[in-house]
């Protein structure tokens, strides 16, 4: 919304220079986004809210200067001298959708149609308005100036002097003032004749009766819209026009008449015509007046700093709320221009605005009580420092996700109602696809190979037993490509399944739970989305918990995302890590751990994971680690097989271990590891 100094200062006065007004319209909820010239040639370039419609014209503005300097804000000149006959006896006016239009007024002008005058031009362009001719610079000049849409029809081109305001009838056509033939289906508004439509319902006239030069008499229109119909209406045909802007947010239903009449005092100042005696007002569905209690000692509870009675009457008074006499709690007239006051709440933010926020001192909020971190915020925060002594970086993804962005299984979509646009049509199931992946092609197109990334979000999707709820749950996703840390004394190598499984593992050590148990992947749904031979799921938390899962991508989806390595994912269920206990220190061990190796030969399709857990079970209390060190597949192993070297470390707490001791555990794991048909190198 532009806004010239020179206009403004028509309708109150005030000392402050530009740059200073313009701070101080900025304070009180109108920010100036900037200045255009200097003086009272400067122009001011409004952001003005969506609810803020009645600020949306330059004497809404006028208003907030007048309370912000309490000055006088000078009326609207809106004096008239009718001439002719009666207005009723040349134009009829029928509201057919009273709920399309609650009121429709017009009056009829004779005009002499031409070239605007200088200043009516200069402050049309100043605003960004092309002049056009007398009559329609007029009725955008009032727009511009009060905020209301008026539309002037050529009353010689109008059949039968005769409009219904009714909804469009199916597959009606109409010309509009831009050219463009259209046509009209479902809900949409019009203002229509005798035969066919004259003009779209507050959004744009029709071009069959547009005023020309050849303009004598005008019938001129000023209107109160139904805001969801013209909104609908406007984004059904993809038509957004000055008028469809301020009408769909709300205009002023009192505002018709007193615009009628500013145009026709106007036209008389410029000597462009008259006026016909009486104004047409079909005013057939009145909008009830918004009444809204307010206690002073509220507006001191909200804002925690008094402000003085007075000031707080001074400004409500000021911006044209109507306060009633002084009591426990006043009772308060909303004018029609601010529809968007309805509540007690609503005044409290009126008079903070303009007493000044920064008038409010800050202060902290008394607490009855000291709190603190709850359990999960605790553990989130230690994953996300875990993660990032790992040398992992911490990303954000987006929530609202393209319905073909995430491969891989998934619950049904949570579709949004109104997506802004279909890449943001769903909630994302998951943090990995696409967010992280979407990360990692951000980070190779800059340039970054060695791409180490973690995200802590929520994932959404629709429980199948309860269709109409949308679960939303905490899942941590991995992701690692490129080559590993190094070192200089070390060849560089790639990342591959053991580094991200050793995150996984290095969550679990220091958060104190068990080591996860890492299964192969069910379910052919994943054949496409992870590689079958390098990857993982772990043993469910509990039943009915979303899978978790760890490994290389599918050279398949690799190549459809157009990537030239294959990145190592993971995505994992913080719960997980609730149920471990707090890490203690202990003393060092005082009697020396017995270490022992054992290669054992299986075919390579078994796991490594499967000869452990035999291990474990074989080996006895005293075995207190046991870990695959070794693999070799070449000769004399035979083909199909692979020779695993598997450490082992013994330790009693208490006392020094005997060789037989262990000997004998020995034997145990070498009987049960023959028992299952493998054979051990080296016996």
């Amino acid at each position: 919304m532009k806004v010239p100094i020179g206009w403004l200062r028509e309708f109150v006065d005030f000392t402050a220079e530009v740059p200073r007004l313009a701070d101080d319209l900025t304070l009180a909820g109108l920010a100036v986004d900037g200045i255009e010239g200097k003086g009272d040639d400067a122009v001011l370039d409004l952001d003005v809210t969506t609810n803020r419609v009645d600020c949306m014209n330059v004497y809404g503005v006028a208003r907030e200067v007048s309370v912000l300097y309490g000055s006088a804000l000078r009326p609207l000149p809106v004096d008239i001298r009718e001439e002719g006959p009666p207005a009723s006896g040349a134009w009829t006016i029928d509201v057919e959708a009273p709920e399309l239009c609650p009121r429709f007024c017009g009056r009829v002008l004779d005009v002499r149609v031409g070239p605007s005058p200088a200043w009516l031009r200069g402050r049309l362009e100043q605003v960004g308005v092309r002049p056009i001719d007398n009559v329609v610079d007029l009725t955008n000049y009032v727009m511009i100036e009060m905020g209301q849409p008026m539309h002037a029809f050529d009353l010689a081109r109008m059949p039968e002097a005769r409009i219904v305001v009714r909804w469009a009838r199916p597959g009606e056509k109409l010309l509009t003032l831009d050219g463009q033939e259209r046509t009209l289906q479902g809900r949409i508004g019009v203002i229509g004749a005798a035969r066919g439509a004259l003009g779209l319902a507050g959004v744009m006239g029709g071009a069959s009766s547009e005023v020309s030069d050849s303009t004598r008499t005008v019938a001129l229109e000023a209107a109160y819209w139904d805001p969801p119909s013209i909104r609908r209406a406007a984004k059904a045909l993809g038509l957004h026009t000055e008028a469809s802007h301020r009408f769909e947010r709300g205009a002023d239903p009192e505002a018709p008449p007193v615009a009628l009449a500013r145009l026709a005092h106007l036209l008389a100042k410029i000597g462009a015509g008259t006026a016909r005696p009486g104004l047409i007002d079909r005013y057939v569905a009145p909008r009830p007046r918004t009444r809204v209690s307010l206690r002073p000692g509220r507006i001191t509870s909200v804002l925690g700093a008094p402000v003085a009675v007075s000031e707080s009457r001074r400004i409500l008074s000021g911006l044209g709320f109507a306060v009633g006499e002084p009591s426990e709690a006043w009772t308060v007239d909303v004018p029609t221009w601010r529809g968007d006051v309805t509540r007690e709440i609503d005044l409290v933010e009126e008079i903070a605005r303009h007493h000044g926020l920064g008038r409010i001192p800050s202060t902290i909020p008394p607490s009855a009580r000291v709190e603190g971190l709850r359990p999960t915020q605790r553990r989130d925060r230690k994953v996300r420092e875990l993660l990032a002594g790992a040398g992992l970086i911490e990303v954000i993804t987006y929530s609202f996700v393209s319905v073909d962005g995430g491969p891989g299984p998934a619950p049904p979509l949570l579709r949004l109602a109104n997506p802004l646009s279909a890449e943001q049509a769903v909630l994302r199931p998951s943090t990995v696809f696409p967010g992280l992946l979407s990360a990692l092609r951000t980070n190779l197109r800059q340039g970054r190979h060695d791409v180490r990334l973690f995200e802590l979000g929520r994932v959404f999707g629709l429980d199948r037993a309860f269709p109409e709820a949308a679960p939303e749950e905490l899942r941590l996703g991995l992701l690692l490509a490129g080559r590993a840390p190094g070192h200089w004394s070390a060849a560089a190598r790639a990342v591959d399944f053991y580094d991200v499984k050793g995150l996984v593992e290095l969550l679990a050590i220091r958060f104190g739970v068990p080591r996860p148990d890492f299964q192969p992947l069910a379910g052919p749904s994943w054949d496409a989305v992870l590689h079958p031979n390098q990857s993982a799921q772990l043993a469910p938390l509990r039943p009915g918990r979303p899978t978790e899962y760890v490994g290389l991508l599918h050279p398949d989806l690799v190549a459809r995302l157009e990537l030239k390595e294959a990145p190592l994912v993971a995505e994992l269920d913080p719960a997980r890590f609730d149920l471990g206990a707090s890490i203690r220190v202990r003393a060092l061990d005082r009697f020396p751990a017995v270490e022992r190796d054992v290669a054992v030969v299986v075919e390579a399709a078994v796991p490594a994971e499967d000869v452990l857990a035999e291990i474990r079970r074989a080996a006895g209390p005293l075995l207190r680690e046991v870990q695959v060190v070794d693999k070799y597949d070449r000769p004399p192993v035979p083909a199909g097989r692979v020779s695993l070297t598997v450490a082992l470390a013994y330790q009693d707490p208490a006392r020094t271990l005997t060789g037989d001791e262990v000997q004998s555990s020995v034997d145990a794991i070498v009987a049960a590891l023959r028992a299952r048909g493998w054979d051990i190198r080296g016996e």
